[in-house]
């Protein structure tokens, strides 16, 4: 089986067979979302929680119980996905973009602040790859500004976090249950309410949040069943001597013009949505994976620990870091070796490859001013993504570490 480091990596057989049985109507999901939130309150003791269909409404939900609008500033990372900065156009507030560091891809802090203006009513978070931002000397500096805190947690979820300076220090953190995140529903988000003054508010703004219909829950569990086959041929050939055409690509293409999976990010900005709470189907799905969340970062921390191992130091991940959604590597040559782990039958990534991911022309569309954050200007043009998917093979994950090794020419950042 081919590995794919974005679609369903977290998925394994028992939860293939829990979507077959729920789109067969054999498994009783009713009460699956009550379930799923007093699981989460068990993780996130007395804070307030709100479920959605998708991360980027959870976002959209938090902005506006911040009562971000017209003309406000939102500052945000450059080298971020789409998906953050759509739910800031959405409000016609602004995003403002700070640069970021070398080492760990999240916010540089002395470009952070000197981007704050008057103007600017909330600093978005990212904890990139699973890097772990310093969300407490941000949020100092945003309260001496009175600023808002939000924590973007969508690359990363635990089940204890008393040991991690995650959740702690913001106002509001959002999570995604996308199918290429930690853990997953295939879509799905997560707003957890850490400043007791926004309670009230949070609680009017959900009410108006209305349920999915039927056919829009059922795509989740429908999608996992899908993509399980295009896997299984993604690399099939239809016609011999040839390989470029295959039947899991063709899969992929006849099915999105369907609308039956969606693209992960699209390079066009949404309309602005109408929010819907989570699903009973989602829930469910997010229970079984819920249940083996521990085991799912453990194994993501002992591929990292191979790659740390196995690659040459030149493309080592130098935040330290282990617990890794993607296992970043910085290259000169990042789309040869992509290419080179394809014919391996490795499909890798590229997060973020553009400032503003999957945006590669037009940034003026979500406000981005070239030169504005030179250093990841850079970082996104030799950024390549090593898979930590759960069903990757020890013996798979240094075979990955030597093609990288025996292709890859080393990357030098000069300011």
């Amino acid at each position: 089986m081919p590995t794919l480091i974005g679609s369903i990596p977290t998925v394994q057989s028992d939860d293939l067979e829990l979507a077959k049985r729920i789109l067969n109507g054999q498994e009783n999901i009713v009460d699956s979302t009550v379930n799923l939130q007093k699981k989460l309150e068990d993780i996130f003791k007395n804070k307030e929680l709100y479920l959605f269909n998708r991360g980027r409404e959870a976002l959209y939900f938090a902005l506006k119980a911040l009562g971000i609008g017209s003309d406000d500033e939102v500052i945000v990372q450059a080298m971020t996905c789409v998906a953050v900065v759509t739910p800031i156009l959405w409000l016609n507030a602004k995003p403002v973009y700070a640069d970021i560091n070398e080492n760990d891809f999240n916010f540089d802090i002395v470009d952070l602040e000197k981007k704050i203006t008057p103007k600017t009513k909330a600093i978005i978070v990212q904890h990139t790859f699973g890097n772990i931002a310093d969300v407490k000397r941000i949020s100092e500096i945003a309260k001496r500004h009175n600023i808002y805190t939000i924590e973007d947690c969508a690359h990363l979820f635990y089940t204890d976090y008393s040991k991690a300076d995650i959740n702690k220090y913001s106002d509001i953190s959002f999570f995604s249950f996308a199918q290429d995140k930690s853990i997953s529903a295939v879509q799905g988000g997560l707003i957890v309410v850490n400043n007791l003054e926004l309670k009230e508010i949070a609680m009017d703004l959900y009410l108006n949040i209305e349920d999915q219909s039927p056919k829009q829950a059922l795509y989740n569990a429908k999608y996992i069943q899908l993509w399980s086959i295009i896997k299984k041929y993604y690399f099939t050939p239809i016609l011999p001597f040839q390989s470029r055409i295959t039947l899991g690509k063709v899969m992929v293409m006849v099915l999105r013009k369907l609308g039956m999976i969606k693209q992960q990010a699209s390079k066009s900005i949404e309309q602005r949505p109408i929010m819907n709470r989570i699903s009973d189907v989602q829930s469910a799905l997010l229970l079984n994976q819920l249940n083996k969340c521990d085991d799912m970062n453990k194994r993501r921390e002992e591929i990292a620990e191979i790659y740390d191992e196995k690659l040459n130091s030149d493309f080592q991940n130098r935040s330290g870091s282990k617990r890794l959604l993607r296992y970043p590597v910085l290259l000169s040559n990042p789309g040869v070796v992509m290419q080179q782990l394809k014919m391996h039958k490795y499909i890798c990534g590229r997060w973020y490859n553009s400032v503003v991911f999957p945006m590669y022309g037009n940034l003026d569309k979500v406000g981005y001013v070239g030169g504005s954050c030179p250093k990841a200007e850079v970082l996104t043009k030799e950024i390549l993504n090593l898979p930590t998917n759960i069903d990757l093979t020890n013996e798979e994950a240094i075979e990955l570490a030597n093609i990288v090794n025996e292709n890859a020419k080393p990357f030098k950042f000069s300011n």
